[in-house]
């Protein structure tokens, strides 16, 4: 007998749409099952009519350091994330074993719903030695920033080859923050400097040529080492189309973008400032539109929600200076919603979605022996959508210490109303249900 049987369900997965029921036995799917079909009995029954079945989102690109890992994650469920793969760093002097123990405890105590780990290199000889003995507990992707020079986070260009060599040696791959960090960090203290501090004087020191640039230089070191590269949050068309240059040559290189890439343009940094400062800044719509068509063919191949939250009080606290306020924001409540509506709104088949947001970072980052798909044997990992229902939810009430994303004011589809952990229920009906330790780190297997 089945645990769970989803019933009168419009199933939507990376191939196509189909109506039928899933069938859970424990933590995992266990049958599929075509309209008409006789189904098993089952413990329990959930009645889909009307309502959209998909693959619970997995996330790759997420920062909890705002509120948690914890509260991040109730807040991530009610946005359709099943998994999250978190951004981790510690102080430069701190052994990543070290932090990544720390922050493997605070997930299986404290999530609610399960996680795995992209590890944060500093340009320090060590970080290097330490990339083999990480890879053997499972943690084979790692990230490196090319900017934020001034707050001792941006990487040379000799440590950016030398890691990516030892991180092919793994068998990993390396995400890399692609902004000319040298051009980004004199443009801002020149316009600093002069004055310019007002939100219209940000995405000007950040244009998209130093994203290109930055880009560039990763497919060079990719190119050079053999290592695969993923680039975050890519923001602009010169952007995509270095990607595209780096690929037509064989290069291995992936690329990612975030719903306010998508969703939002310069205009919001403009009018509401402060909350929509991000780094790479928004671009202009023309951007926005070759980054959708990109996701639509494939040449952007993930999703991430690049959730990284702050207070209210600490993004205006640049008192009018925008380059003094904090970057980032909070996109894990609105990630599918977000998307969905994008997609609904612009006639994109929901199957983009599903492969660019659960199966294609399942596959990359090594968990697609468990996540990203409907195939029995995988993990229950399940978010049931009404797809007619349109609303705006009061991200205030449901996270009141964090300064809201600007997408959340809008009219908003595709709200989960159930999402599925590995069979349990862990929200439902506007309230989280899952319980804090019942997370699993899900290790990193590449073949």
């Amino acid at each position: 007998m089945l645990d769970l049987l989803i019933t009168n369900a419009m199933i939507v997965d990376g191939q196509g749409t189909m109506p039928g029921a899933i069938g859970v036995s424990g933590s995992r799917i266990a049958s599929r099952h075509a309209e008409g079909e006789p189904l098993p009995a089952a413990r329990a029954t959930i009645d889909a009519a009307g309502r959209m079945v998909l693959p619970g989102v997995v996330d790759p690109h997420v920062h909890f350091y705002g509120e948690g890992i914890g509260e991040y994650s109730r807040l991530a469920v009610r946005g359709g994330v099943t998994t999250f793969i978190g951004m981790i760093r510690g102080a430069p002097e701190i052994p990543l074993a070290t932090v990544v123990e720390e922050h493997r405890v605070a997930g299986v105590n404290e999530a609610v719903t399960d996680f795995s780990f992209h590890v944060v290199l500093y340009d320090r000889p060590e970080s290097i030695a330490q990339i083999p003995a990480l890879a053997a507990q499972g943690y084979t992707s790692f990230k490196m920033f090319m900017a934020y020079k001034r707050r001792g986070m941006m990487v040379r260009d000799e440590f950016l080859f030398d890691a990516m060599e030892a991180i092919r040696k793994v068998g990993g791959i390396a995400l890399i923050h692609a902004e000319h960090g040298e051009l980004v960090d004199y443009m801002e203290q020149a316009a600093v400097a002069a004055g310019q501090t007002a939100p219209e004087c940000y995405e000007p020191t950040r244009p998209a040529e130093a994203e290109a640039a930055a880009i560039e230089i990763v497919a060079l070191a990719a190119q050079a080492t053999g290592c695969p590269a993923y680039i975050v949050h890519l923001s602009s068309n010169q952007g995509l189309a270095a990607v595209e240059r780096a690929r037509r040559r064989g290069v291995p290189i992936w690329a990612e973008t975030c719903p306010q890439y998508l969703l939002l343009d310069n205009d919001t940094l403009r009018e509401v400032g402060a909350p929509a400062k991000v780094a790479p800044p928004l671009r202009t719509s023309a951007d926005r539109r070759s980054l959708g068509t990109a996701l639509l063919t494939g040449a952007v191949n993930t999703v991430g929600s690049d959730h990284a939250s702050f207070s209210a009080e600490a993004k205006a606290g640049g008192g009018g200076n925008i380059f003094a306020a904090p970057f980032g924001m909070s996109g894990a409540p609105t990630l599918w919603p977000s998307m969905f509506t994008w997609a609904l709104d612009n006639g994109i088949p929901l199957t983009v979605l599903v492969r660019a947001m659960s199966e294609a970072p399942a596959r990359l980052f090594g968990l697609s022996h468990r996540k990203g798909s409907l195939s029995p044997g995988a993990d229950a990992d399940i978010i049931i959508v009404d797809p007619a229902l349109r609303q705006t939810v009061d991200v205030k009430s449901i996270a009141p210490a964090v300064c809201p994303n600007p997408v959340a004011d809008r009219a908003l589809a595709g709200w989960p109303d159930i999402t599925i952990s590995r069979g349990e229920v862990v929200w439902h009906d506007g309230r989280v249900t899952g319980m804090p330790g019942r997370a699993q780190l899900i290790t990193q297997q590449r073949t």
